[in-house]
């Protein structure tokens, strides 16, 4: 189980593994450091989305070390160390600490949320757990049609109501019945209109205030979902949602198809958001714990 957890989260992010590898082994062939090698892998580091500040910190730490023996394998560990030492105060596990416990999945269109809350809902299901998932994107179809496929999938009980109904009416009344019904988690898509922020603000401050009308605590749960095909523009996404509502976790999705896994350091560098889980795939099962270890073996190939 553990094996193949990795093997996911490796063929994840082959892409950008690929890239920083063999760039690396280019650079460092000659087995030394200088000026000229440390501007070359400065640049690498930057085109595979790591960032200019912690690109920048790596470059000084060559400076001071002085690695005797700077071949790849041992320049690779030096930048290992300073991933998973970014990373691991940011480990989440995503699970259900009350009952019900409400989750509210928020991204904007086409990031891959409502694939990410079927996965959510097929992580919990595995467990045991009754799920419910509430359609609350009501202006478009298309995703509705998509979430009911997902519920169907998973085995989830499935809220939903008639195109352009009042998103935050549904979230109230799905709650209600998803609690009658004993239901253990209770997932919230919703719409992703980056467009004209104030309608998004709006909807969803209406949404988490009619949840709290139910139980002050609810939702226990905002996650944000992320791109990371598109880079370092995930962090613009990112901060204009952190305006937006209370953005405790975060999930990385399409990380099978990019060079850009790297992404996640200026992410976590710059907006300290606990990371819960990557989406390496497009099946119910690829959606992996996030690890900082296991991620930067992966990333690095190490």
């Amino acid at each position: 189980m553990v094996f193949k957890w990795f093997k996911n989260l490796k063929d994840g992010l082959s892409k950008s593994s690929e890239k920083i590898t063999v760039g690396i082994k280019k650079i460092f062939k000659n087995k030394k450091i200088d000026n000229e090698t440390l501007d070359f892998l400065s640049d690498l580091l930057i085109s595979s989305d790591l960032g200019i500040e912690f690109s920048s910190k790596v470059i000084e730490d060559l400076r001071k070390k002085k690695i005797k023996d700077p071949s790849p394998k041992n320049v690779k560990l030096m930048i290992q160390e300073k991933i998973v030492k970014l990373l691991v105060p940011l480990e989440k596990k995503i699970s259900i600490k009350n009952n019900p416990s409400v989750m509210i999945v928020v991204g904007v269109n086409g990031v891959g949320k409502t694939a990410t809350v079927g996965k959510i809902a097929n992580k919990f299901v595995k467990e045991g757990k009754k799920v419910g998932i509430i359609a609350a994107d009501t202006f478009r179809a298309a995703a509705t049609e998509q979430l009911k496929i997902w519920a169907d999938r998973t085995k989830s009980r499935f809220f939903s109501a008639k195109e352009s109904s009042d998103p935050a009416a549904l979230v109230y009344t799905s709650i209600q019945q998803a609690m009658e019904e004993g239901i253990d988690a209770i997932l919230i898509d919703t719409a992703g209109r980056l467009h004209n922020k104030a309608d998004l603000m709006n909807e969803l401050s209406k949404i988490i205030r009619v949840a709290k009308k139910i139980n002050q605590n609810f939702p226990q749960e905002t996650i944000l979902v992320l791109d990371g095909n598109i880079g370092q523009n995930s962090i613009k996404q990112a901060e204009i949602f952190k305006e937006i509502c209370n953005i405790e976790s975060l999930i990385v999705t399409k990380l099978d198809g990019t060079a850009k896994g790297g992404v996640l350091i200026p992410i976590a560098e710059k907006l300290e958001i606990p990371i819960v889980a990557l989406g390496t795939g497009e099946k119910k099962e690829d959606l992996v714990d996030f690890k900082a270890k296991e991620f930067s073996e992966a990333l690095l190939d190490i």
